[in-house]
């Protein structure tokens, strides 16, 4: 399309499935005055190929980022590939209403809006784990007003914004999204929380499934104290604090929207610490292999 008014950025790696049904869904869309972006970040198993047979649609256009695995890294190829002032962000293996594109160009120019984060609803199948994460989810909401950005997989921004402060800081595996939606605020860009327009995400179905991505997350954590800590308070991985069990009573008030059954309670409970650890665990994974890579040219030039 040529100067399309929005442009969606879908980053993914090795999920052809998960990239078919979101591609699905941005495909029959009410509006006509957009693009869709594939962001392929060096997939290895097919999806590659997924991604090159979609974008053979008009709207959709097939951009790859192999230099660095991130995907921030890729969200960025697809930025630098779009051509909207409106840039969406879609998790590849989520799915949206028919009139999101529609929606998320209206409100921002309506409201003359700089920076947006969707509502998430998690979409479970069944289990004890997908039960959890369905009821824990994402509280969107409270990350816009109180932590300062929105999860990349709802949000919405302004090409200008990203003039301004620069892209997504790919070298970050995890927590690009508060980096990013922190610089945005701190440079006096109004972030706001929109309810009324919904994506749709699956819920992880399975304890190995939480465990990695958890894991991910503090290795995240880790990278972003050590690349940003300065600016964020990122608490040291030999915290004795990170290896206590989730407080109970705060756990209790933030699933007790989700009505579970005292034994599935008790199994959610079980889930949140193992949840919290494996966080934990990556942290200080990735704070000590960055301790080793730091004193390794030092020991060879001793020898």
């Amino acid at each position: 399309m040529s100067d399309p008014k929005t442009s969606v950025v879908v980053p993914v790696y090795n999920d052809p499935d998960g990239l078919e049904t979101t591609i699905e869904s941005l495909g029959d869309q009410t509006a006509t005055d957009y693009e869709v972006v594939i962001a392929d970040n060096g997939s290895t198993d097919g999806t590659t190929e997924v991604a090159r047979s979609l974008a053979r649609h008009e709207r959709v256009r097939y951009v790859g980022e192999e230099r660095i695995q991130s995907s921030y890294a890729a969200r960025n190829a697809g930025i630098e590939a779009a051509e909207g002032e409106i840039l969406g962000f879609v998790d590849a293996d989520m799915w949206v209403e028919p009139d999101y594109v529609e929606s998320i160009t209206d409100r921002m120019e309506a409201g003359d809006r700089e920076y947006m984060g969707c509502r998430v609803e998690v979409v479970a199948d069944g289990g004890l784990v997908a039960r959890y994460r369905a009821a824990t989810g994402f509280d969107v909401e409270t990350y816009v007003r109180e932590k300062r950005f929105a999860p990349t997989c709802c949000l919405v921004v302004r090409r200008g914004v990203f003039d301004a402060v620069g892209r997504f800081d790919g070298r970050l595996r995890s927590n690009g999204d508060l980096e990013f939606g922190r610089r945005a605020h701190d440079a006096g860009f109004d972030l706001v929380y929109e309810p009324g327009i919904t994506l749709y995400h699956p819920a992880r179905s399975t304890l190995r499934e939480l465990v990695a991505q958890s894991a991910r997350i503090g290795r995240g954590q880790g990278k972003l104290r050590e690349r940003h800590g300065d600016r964020f308070d990122v608490r040291d991985p030999a915290n004795p604090r990170n290896y206590f069990p989730v407080n109970p009573v705060a756990f209790r008030e933030r699933v007790a929207g989700g009505s579970p059954s005292f034994a599935e309670a008790v199994g959610w409970y079980l889930i949140a610490c193992l949840q919290k650890w494996s966080i934990a665990a990556g942290h200080l994974r990735r704070t000590a292999g960055s301790a080793v890579a730091t004193r390794a040219p030092g020991r060879s030039r001793r020898r």
